[in-house]
């Protein structure tokens, strides 16, 4: 059996990302604050907090894979979409689906557009530095401007027509936390796809503090 040394670039890559989620998925991190009642094994923020940091310091691609997933999870997790949450929670809770959002900043600049035609919304843009883009598929959580003031927020699915990741970025993104840019051009955009208001960032704030050592460990 070849080693993932053995194989391309490209697959080697694949490989590497895929052990890196499977690695976030057995630590239990995910499960970590998520309510008993939607899939979670109760703990707090700092015993969050606490796991990622060691995480994060054995296996940097790992930590960065984690902040993308838990955040995604909490998205979900604050979002007022219940039918959303109900599809595609249990999915990220064990990894058989990744989830992810651009690493912060996120000024309502560095949002999406959305730009009406015959056919309704679609979604245009590019998020430069998104991790865990992994092959078997993800959930993009995005910023898109809908109007003035800072962005909406949605969930969109990497198998979307016209949403295209890019080659995996170099540092300071760790190998193997399929870390890219992502181009939209033209997505469609659907109602039910709305995950949360302008209020998300704030929302999300304290999970992304108890996750910080996920990414300084790039």
């Amino acid at each position: 059996m070849c080693s993932a040394s053995a194989l391309s670039p490209a697959r080697s890559l694949v490989a590497l990302g895929r052990a890196a989620l499977v690695t976030v998925v057995d630590s239990g991190l995910l499960r970590i604050g998520v309510p008993t009642s939607l899939g979670g094994n109760g703990g707090t923020l700092n015993d969050l907090a606490a796991g990622a940091s060691d995480l994060a310091a054995q296996h940097p691609a790992a930590g960065w894979v984690l902040w993308a997933q838990r955040l995604a999870i909490e998205a979900l997790l604050q979002s007022p979409n219940a039918g959303l949450r109900e599809h595609l929670l249990p999915d990220l809770l064990s990894g058989d689906r990744a989830g992810t959002l651009p690493v912060p900043p996120w000024p309502a600049a560095g949002a999406l557009i959305a730009l009406g035609d015959a056919q309704g919304l679609r979604l245009y843009g590019q998020l430069p530095c998104v991790p865990n883009l992994q092959w078997q598929g993800y959930a993009l959580v995005a910023p898109v401007q809908l109007g003035p003031g800072q962005p909406h927020w949605v969930m969109l699915r990497g198998e979307e027509d016209r949403l295209r990741a890019g080659i995996d970025l170099g540092a300071p993104c760790p190998r193997g936390s399929r870390c890219a840019t992502l181009t939209l051009d033209g997505v469609v955009f659907r109602a039910d796809e709305e995950l949360a208001g302008t209020d998300l960032p704030s929302l999300l704030q304290p999970m992304a503090q108890a996750l910080a050592p996920c990414l300084a460990a790039g």
